[in-house]
């Protein structure tokens, strides 16, 4: 699939798919949450990592639903947001900025994506061990994008570890290791 043609999946951390909610009930979700965010902003200290969060899942739904301007604008504002409250090398912040990366490669900006994906996957390799599932996440990621860029090598190498990573913490009939290994026969 081209990136061009690329659409934004309900589980694309993973490049798979789960059955998407209705149009509708993205739509109602979104609402929901923007009243939430909006109600959380009134409030005093409104500059908190869980304002945050909703900004990062407003980021996503609008991600869902196609509104890429919208995404990004929300989650960079969550970035900014985490990387103030709680650090820039924050577990948090790298999941914001995965997000991004999922973003900005729908978009087709490979070269921003790709060096998204590398950021929070140094943040969850240093802060996290490198045997952990973010870590897998965001190598399953960055694999996308380097094959996407023509890189399947790494790409190969990127799939590896994350398949190494989930066999362990998951097992090897866990959803999300037959998601990384459907990828890595998809490269050969």
């Amino acid at each position: 699939m081209t990136t061009a043609n690329r659409r934004p999946l309900r589980n694309s951390l993973l490049g798979w798919s789960l059955p998407m909610p209705g149009l509708n009930d993205l739509r109602a979700r979104r609402a929901s949450l923007e009243q939430a965010i909006e109600a959380r902003q009134r409030q005093p200290g409104a500059n908190d990592p869980l304002l945050a969060g909703d900004l990062r899942d407003l980021g996503r739904l609008s991600h869902e639903l196609g509104d890429f301007a919208d995404a990004q604008a929300q989650l960079r504002s969550a970035l900014a947001m985490h990387t103030e409250t709680l650090g820039a090398e924050h577990p948090e912040t790298a999941t914001d900025i995965n997000h991004l990366g999922l973003v900005l490669h729908d978009l087709g900006d490979l070269e921003e994506a790709c060096a998204a994906f590398e950021r929070a996957l140094a943040i969850d390799e240093m802060a996290l061990g490198r045997d952990h599932p973010s870590v897998a996440r965001d190598a399953n990621n960055l694999a996308g994008v380097l094959k996407d860029m023509g890189d399947a090598f790494s790409a190969r190498e990127a799939l590896d570890w994350a398949l190494s990573i989930t066999r362990k913490v998951y097992g090897p009939d866990h959803p999300t290791t037959r998601a990384i290994a459907r990828n890595r026969a998809g490269l050969g």
